[in-house]
């Protein structure tokens, strides 16, 4: 290719970008060398994808082309389009929508993902690498007896399929601090509540965690919530949203810790550095307590404690 079809080239793809087929962050330059990263946002009207999306490209000052798969002028085949001409380097997916298109249309791409609910759910290759939404088990269990002290046997639903290694790991913390994980074992989503009452008299608190057949829908959910309001047992989950429709706490992932964290990995791959683990746990979170659902349930907390939490329901 010589210079001046190089520079037409490139005046089209300015002319396509104007034109909203795809959005260059400002972060890109044109110039001779073509941007390696290519980010991937399922939707940046989605808040916790935007902040993920802001701290990630604070990390870099090469160029990065950022395409948002929330606007309706995008489509898989302009990511196609871009794959073709780019040929980047690394991709970075936030969310599921993102992570899909990536995986399904550069298979063989370095990618690495951020901001998927229940990730063990999808397609993973040795390519792969990201950032979990949920936090280490230990993490999680210290922050609940950080507000709840006086709780001692927490009660958790999981499935052989995805999160059995994960339990076995979550009792071996409890033990270490005293505490008693009760868990019940399921294969499909139809077994839960009934699994779910057969342990909810031995537990001061039920552990919902990140499992595709333990909740793989809204009305999952909403069983679960059901079921222990019945019997005024608190539900302790991973998600902030599950605090505004019934459960008592939430330790979710931070999200602008998330993004620099998926910006490391790709600096990382970059340099052609090996990865200790292709998925790490978030370094950073966020609290959110329910307030109406403790003084509804007459439950113990240390006072002390709310100056941790981030946003409180009353």
């Amino acid at each position: 290719m010589n210079i001046l079809t190089y520079a037409l080239r490139r005046i089209i793809a300015l002319l396509m970008i104007m034109g909203g087929v795809f959005f260059l962050s400002q972060n890109a330059v044109m110039g001779d060398t073509a941007p390696t990263i290519l980010l991937l946002n399922s939707d940046t009207s989605v808040e916790k994808y935007r902040e993920a999306q802001v701290a990630f490209l604070k990390a870099f000052s090469e160029p990065v082309i950022t395409v948002d798969l929330g606007d309706e002028k995008v489509d898989a085949s302009d990511v196609q389009d871009i794959l073709y001409d780019e040929e980047p380097e690394v991709i970075y997916c936030i969310g599921s929508k993102a992570y899909l298109i990536a995986n399904k249309h550069a298979p063989k791409t370095p990618i690495v993902f951020s901001s998927i609910i229940n990730w063990l759910r999808m397609p993973v290759t040795k390519s792969i690498n990201g950032v979990s939404n949920e936090l280490h088990a230990g993490m999680e269990l210290m922050l609940f007896r950080y507000i709840f002290p006086t709780f001692q046997h927490f009660g958790v639903l999981y499935s052989g399929e995805y999160t059995e290694e994960w339990f076995d790991n979550a009792k071996a913390e409890a033990r270490e601090m005293g505490v008693t994980l009760i868990g019940k074992k399921i294969s499909k989503p139809k077994q839960v509540v009934p699994a779910l009452k057969k342990i909810l008299p031995k537990v001061d608190a039920f552990w919902l965690i990140s499992d595709p057949n333990v909740m793989s829908a809204k009305k999952d959910l909403l069983a679960i919530l059901k079921a222990c309001d019945a019997q005024h047992i608190p539900v302790l989950s991973y998600h902030e949203a599950f605090a505004d429709i019934g459960a008592t706490m939430a330790v979710a992932a931070d999200n602008p810790t998330i993004g620099g964290q998926a910006a490391s990995i790709v600096q990382e791959i970059l340099a052609g550095n090996p990865l200790d683990e292709a998925v790490q746990f978030p370094a950073g979170t966020s609290i959110v307590l329910n307030l109406k659902k403790v003084n509804e349930y007459d439950l113990s907390y240390s006072a002390d404690a709310l100056l941790g939490v981030n946003r409180i329901i009353e």
